[in-house]
């Protein structure tokens, strides 16, 4: 029996139900689920207070109110992955779904990472990735217009002359925030573009479908109004995917997948 979705507490995770549901699947309590690259852990908290099995790992960690994640990892339930040797912190085919969520972005070694994950999933398992788009005018780290694509330190400067600061660099005068920009751009980022993450995850998974629409069918106000005008001009999911948000949905076995 289902859990039912109006019992979750956060948005972004009732529209990855919502999605997966529209691909055939609906986790049940006997789902094993995975958070890829899980944060403060608050996500995983959720999902097992719902009575799912539920595991999170990641390479840092935030602290974040009532997610008691130091208690979490002792329980095995958050685990490190270890990057000098890169393994995912689980058995093999272990996991009915994985997802992760503005995660891949930062992904240095996408075969192993992508290799990995199809490794602890299991033979029906499937996965759900959202994270920002290549083009995103805004860069959501550094917030530089254009900088996951001009990553110069001239670029950085120009900008931080006018102004521009994260939460990191608020007290930084405009060349050291620019340096910041710039170091953190070519060591905490890779941004793909479509072509290149479809040869990616095509290496491992026979099933990668882009799901922008479903994504924007279930977002709030604003996504489902471009999905209600998306019936009429049928390029808008595209141009979302582009230039705002990638979603990518896959699965192991190779089947014929045709969401509405």
């Amino acid at each position: 029996m289902a859990i039912e979705m109006k019992n979750t507490k956060s948005l972004e995770l009732s529209i990855k139900m919502q999605i997966i549901k529209e691909f055939g699947y609906e986790l049940n309590p006997k789902s094993v689920i995975m958070d890829f690259g899980c944060g403060s852990g608050k996500m995983v908290k959720e999902l097992c207070e719902l009575g799912y099995k539920a595991f999170g790992c990641g390479t840092r960690f935030i602290n974040e109110e009532n997610v008691d994640l130091e208690a979490m990892m002792k329980q095995g339930i958050i685990r490190t992955i270890d990057l000098k040797h890169y393994k995912l912190p689980f058995d093999d085919s272990s996991f009915d779904f994985i997802f992760s969520h503005s995660v891949f972005e930062h992904v240095q070694n996408f075969p192993e990472t992508i290799s990995e994950i199809a490794r602890i999933l299991k033979p029906e398992g499937y996965c759900l990735h959202f994270f920002p788009s290549r083009l995103r005018p805004i860069e959501p780290h550094v917030y530089v217009p254009f900088s996951s694509t001009i990553q110069s330190r001239v670029w950085m400067r120009l900008w931080t002359i006018l102004g521009v600061r994260n939460e990191w660099t608020e007290t930084l005068k405009p060349k050291k925030a620019a340096e910041w920009f710039y170091n953190y751009l070519k060591a905490e980022t890779n941004y793909l573009t479509k072509k290149q993450l479809l040869i990616q995850f095509e290496k491992q998974f026979k099933d990668v479908i882009f799901c922008e629409k479903l994504l924007l069918k279930y977002s709030p106000v604003r996504g489902k109004y471009l999905y209600s005008l998306s019936k009429i001009l049928p390029f808008i999911p595209n141009i979302y995917s582009t230039f705002q948000t990638r979603a990518i949905f896959t699965r192991l076995p190779d089947k014929n997948l045709n969401p509405a």
